[in-house]
């Protein structure tokens, strides 16, 4: 005598048995990808830290969208870390502006000096294009900020020793302080990022002597650009007898060099 098929009615309770554990196992597996991609990715910022030359060349070289969207995160993260510190000294509205602005600096510096250092880079005979030059420019960045996040703690305790802002004869000295001290900061996190790419700008240019022209050039550009975008989009630290706001009235009005002649004398009493 054959056996009785069980009916669809009679498969019921083991087949949704069997869905409910189909889909707990998909969500465990979505679950463990983002561990791992979260752990990856911590992996890649200790890396990036040591200064590990595989991580920079795989960067560099691949120009994959990951590699792209990680260098952008590590530039808001870090950029905005430390800018948060920078504006605390007016409170925390203007630290808030400042995390945000101090990122989009580097973005418009990035948008401006992509195509230019691509140009100059094949002008000086590096054999270097602009694809090429915008990576390395964006992998420095990361690096910076990852520099700029590591002195974030430097900065908020010197804020935090520093006097409140408001109007007095003292508070445009420790005005100029500030700046000096933040531009100095910055600046040699920027250098410290691009001495990290001096070897692979040497390595890609046709030349080394090449490549450590269009080094150079790329470097004075960046600087020269970052200090003129980031004046354009003050304050970052309020002036004496100024209100906190996100932008100034008159953005062009002067330049950066200026201001740090001043802040240089107001210090000094020079």
């Amino acid at each position: 005598m054959a056996k009785r098929q069980p009916s669809v009615f009679e498969l019921g309770p083991s087949l949704h048995q069997w869905i409910l554990n189909e889909r707990w196992a998909i969500e465990v597996h979505k679950r463990l990808r983002s561990l791992n991609s979260a752990v990856q990715s911590f992996q890649s910022a200790i890396a990036l830290c040591r200064g590990d030359r595989r991580l920079l060349a795989d960067w560099i070289e691949a120009a994959q969208k990951s590699s792209t969207q990680y260098c952008m995160a590590l530039i808001t993260l870090g950029c905005g870390a430390y800018g948060f510190t920078v504006g605390l000294r007016n409170g925390w509205e203007m630290g808030a502006y400042v995390a945000i602005k101090l990122p989009l600096i580097i973005f418009i510096t990035l948008l401006f000096n992509g195509l230019l250092n691509g140009l100059l880079g094949l002008v000086l005979g590096s054999g270097i294009g602009i694809r090429k030059s915008i990576q390395f420019l964006l992998t420095g960045f990361a690096i910076m900020a990852v520099v700029l996040g590591a002195l974030s703690p430097v900065s908020f305790f010197a804020t935090l020793n520093m006097p409140a802002s408001g109007d007095g004869s003292g508070n445009h000295a420790w005005h100029g302080a500030s700046l000096l001290m933040h531009t100095s900061l910055i600046a040699f996190a920027g250098v410290t990022a691009h001495a990290r790419l001096l070897h692979y700008v040497r390595e890609f240019a046709d030349s080394n002597r090449a490549g450590t022209h269009a080094f150079f050039a790329w470097l004075t550009g960046n600087l020269f650009v970052g200090a003129q975008v980031s004046w354009n989009l003050r304050p970052f630290f309020v002036s004496p007898g100024l209100k906190v706001g996100f932008l100034r009235d008159d953005p062009f009005n002067g330049n950066f060099y200026e201001a740090v002649m001043v802040a240089f004398k107001n210090v000094t009493q020079f």
